[in-house]
This record gives structure tokens, sequence and C-alpha cells, in this order.
């Protein structure tokens, strides 16, 4: 009798300790996390230049996203504005959707600005980030996993598009031309030369 008890005793104690360990080891692994969206900040550019929307200020976990092994459980959405300063309003432009598989080459965006793109004249512009993270276990670059499931919006400052720059010619000489330039000089100091060699020798 003793025995059977003791032998029960143990199996308890052996489950709740299995039971504390799962426990201590699913806290320590596993997590919910916020998305932060984070649009970036952007210098002035002349019409005609490229703009690089970058989202790898944005973090889930305390991790910048651009870092987690997979976006795949993720969705951004980039917006273009440009500020109506005759109407005191931001005027919308564009935006752009990416879910899963198309998020992760979408972070850093390439916009061409000039005729026929979305920011084509002058003026001032605005950049707004949505970054969502699917209701899931999301893996994280330290092993562990967080759990997603909220969302975040982000709005760069204001930027300006200014006109395009004059196109400078090069002021560098063809080697040619640069020595038919100095042939004078050598000339001159030739002729020195010889000046200082002639009173040299009446000397």
């Amino acid at each position: 009798m003793v025995n059977f008890f003791t032998r029960k005793l143990a199996f308890i104690a052996l489950a709740f300790g299995f039971t504390a360990a799962a426990t201590t080891g699913a806290s320590a692994t596993y997590s919910s996390a916020d998305v932060v969206a984070d649009a970036g900040s952007y210098s002035p550019v002349s019409i005609g230049s490229d703009i690089i929307l970058d989202a790898c200020g944005s973090s889930f976990a305390g991790y910048s996203i651009c870092d987690l092994p997979s976006t795949n459980k993720f969705g951004i959405e980039w917006f273009i504005l440009r500020r109506n300063t005759q109407y005191n309003y931001d005027e919308w432009l564009a935006q752009y959707t990416y879910h899963q598989g198309q998020v992760d080459p979408n972070l850093e965006k390439t916009i061409n600005t000039g005729s026929g793109n979305v920011i084509d004249v002058p003026g001032t512009y605005f950049i707004g980030l949505h970054v969502i993270s699917y209701h899931d276990w999301i893996q994280l670059p330290g092993g562990g996993y967080a759990k997603g499931g909220n969302s975040d919006w982000s709005w760069s400052g204001y930027f300006t598009v200014g006109e395009a720059g004059p196109v400078t010619p090069p002021s560098s000489v063809p080697e040619p031309l640069g020595a038919l330039l100095l042939l004078p000089v050598f000339a001159l100091i030739a002729r020195r030369e010889r000046r200082k060699q002639r009173q040299l020798a009446i000397a």
C-alpha cells in the first residue's frame, strides 16, 4: 500500500514537473508582439530622380521587419500623397498593396519621378505605410516565435521634389587640346632660359 502511494506521488510530481517545464519553455519561446510601422524620412530630390521607399525601420517583436526569417505572414501598403498648397489639403495619388510573398521585395521600393510617373511634377509630397501582421505565430531571428494579429500606420514628414537641375558639361579639357594650350608657356620658359645663358656667357 505504501509503495502504491509512493509511486502515485512520484507520478504526480513527475507530471507536475513536465507541465511546469512546458509552461516555462512556452513563455520563453512564444509571446505576443506588436507591429510598429515606420514609413521612413525622405530628403528633397530633383524631378527625374528616384525615391527609395524604406520600410526597414518598421519592427515586429523588437526586430526590424527586414531582419525576420520570413515576411509571408505580413502585409504592407504604401501610400503617396501630394500637398495641395492652394487649398491646404493632401491629395491622394497612389496606393501599393502587397501580401505574403510580395512583401519582401517591396520593403524597399523604388519610385521613379518625372513625366508619366505618379510623382510627375515638382511639389511637396508625403509617404504613408501600413504594416499588417496575420493572426499566426511568426518566427523571430533569435529562434523564438511571436503571435501576430495587429497592424500599425506611419507617415513620413513632408519632403519636396524640385525642378530638374541644369546639366553641366564636363570641365576637363581633352589631352591634345590641353597640350596645345601649354605651348606658349613652354616657349616663354625656353626664351627666358636662352636669355640667362647669353647673360652668363657675356659675363
